[in-house]
């Protein structure tokens, strides 16, 4: 039986689009470099593990932009939290998992903007714990990840229907014994098939 029903942040409570956010703030030449260099680079994981700022990540491009382009986009990058609306849908599906009587959790690859979220996310208020890789240092779909989540709540595999819009996150939910969603192509129907199938009463 579902107990718990364990979430994603970016691709399922929120939209995060960087290739949208980041062409509409920098010119087509500095967005371009940006998006390879930063957003989708190796260094970016380490963001998100916690293990370096993103000035550390990224201060040898300081030079490659235009002026001001590099400051500009440390900024946004603090602050990426006002670029990531919630998906009102998705929020009615945890509200409905709430009144169903199971507990809810976040589990996310994120660096630390997760906790001006917790503010700004209507969904995250109905949040009974949350784990965030940058605290912990660990990523998913890293099996440690997943047992810290466990361990902190005190929570059974075999309980927990973890929810992602990474194929790679599913598996790894599953390779430690959590059932699990993926959420491709932000199909809500599906989801919520998927949560009734596992017996959540939504």
């Amino acid at each position: 039986m579902i107990k718990n029903v364990i979430f994603d942040l970016g691709g399922v409570l929120v939209d995060l689009n960087p290739g949208k956010v980041i062409r509409s703030l920098f010119s087509e030449e500095d967005a371009e470099f940006i998006l390879k260099n930063i957003f989708f680079s190796e260094k970016w994981r380490e963001v998100d593990r916690g293990t370096l700022t993103p000035d550390e990540a990224f201060h040898i491009y300081r030079n490659d932009l235009t002026p001001g382009a590099y400051e500009k986009v440390i900024d946004v990058i603090d602050n990426w939290n006002e670029h990531m609306p919630p998906f009102d849908d998705v929020y009615e599906i945890v509200r409905r998992v709430k009144a169903s009587g199971a507990k809810i959790y976040l589990l996310s690859n994120v660096p630390p903007y997760i906790h001006k979220m917790i503010e700004t996310v209507p969904a995250l208020k109905l949040f009974d714990g949350f784990v965030a890789s940058c605290d912990v240092k660990l990523l998913k779909p890293e099996r440690g990840i997943y047992e810290h989540l466990l361990e902190k709540f005190n929570l059974k595999a075999e309980e927990c229907f973890f929810i992602d819009d990474m194929s790679v996150n599913a598996e790894g939910a599953r390779a430690v014994g959590m059932k699990a969603h993926h959420f491709a192509n932000h199909d809500v129907e599906a989801l919520e098939n998927a949560l009734r199938q596992y017996g959540v009463n939504i």
